[in-house]
């Protein structure tokens, strides 16, 4: 579990991800959803255990060639 947290923190604060990056990121364990905002532009929803039922959105992320 540590692992996989580790593995969405790296890819997080990267902020740019190419599309392989990408595929890693939404098939993670924390990663519940995605929403496009515009083309390459993504907001991704995390599931967090600190208040059940109540998952947070990061900044957005571009997906870059």
């Amino acid at each position: 579990m540590k692992e996989e947290f580790d593995i969405l923190n790296n890819f997080l604060n990267k902020k740019k991800l190419t599309y392989s990056e990408f595929n890693d990121l939404i098939g993670n364990y924390f990663v519940k959803d995605y929403e496009e905002l515009e083309d390459n532009y993504y907001l991704i929803e995390i599931i967090t255990n600190s208040i059940p039922g109540k998952n947070y959105y990061t900044d957005y992320i571009e997906i870059i060639n």
